[in-house]
């Protein structure tokens, strides 16, 4: 089984709703990140200064099965195709641990299939 690693920044105010998407299409959990982005000097609106360039980096750690439901339903839900909404990519992870109760559900949701 593979892991990926689903990073998405948007609004601090868009972080409970990309979770809880995320939450309905398979995602056990999130981490939270808070961060800032930088904007290019002709997008600074207010005497060069950014106003709202405040951001949440939230990861999510899934296995490969799950990646692309959790990604479309981010993508859709927090309405990523709108400039300035946010982003989302999904990078390969070469290595993970401490995963046993990801696992654990993993081969539940196995079994509860095939029986």
């Amino acid at each position: 089984m593979g892991w990926k690693l689903v990073v998405v920044t948007v609004r601090p105010q868009m972080t409970e709703r990309i979770i809880a998407a995320a939450r309905g299409a398979g995602a056990l959990g999130a981490t939270v990140i808070p961060a800032r982005g930088t904007v290019p000097p002709e997008k600074r609106p207010f005497f060069g200064l950014a106003l709202d360039n405040q951001r949440d980096l939230i990861l999510f750690l899934l296995d490969e099965a799950r990646v692309a439901a959790v990604t479309r339903t981010i993508h859709l839900d927090g309405d990523l195709d709108t400039p300035g909404t946010g982003m989302l990519f999904v990078l390969d992870v070469e290595q993970a641990m401490g995963l046993r109760e990801q696992l654990l559900a993993v081969e539940t949701e196995i079994r509860e299939q095939y029986n």
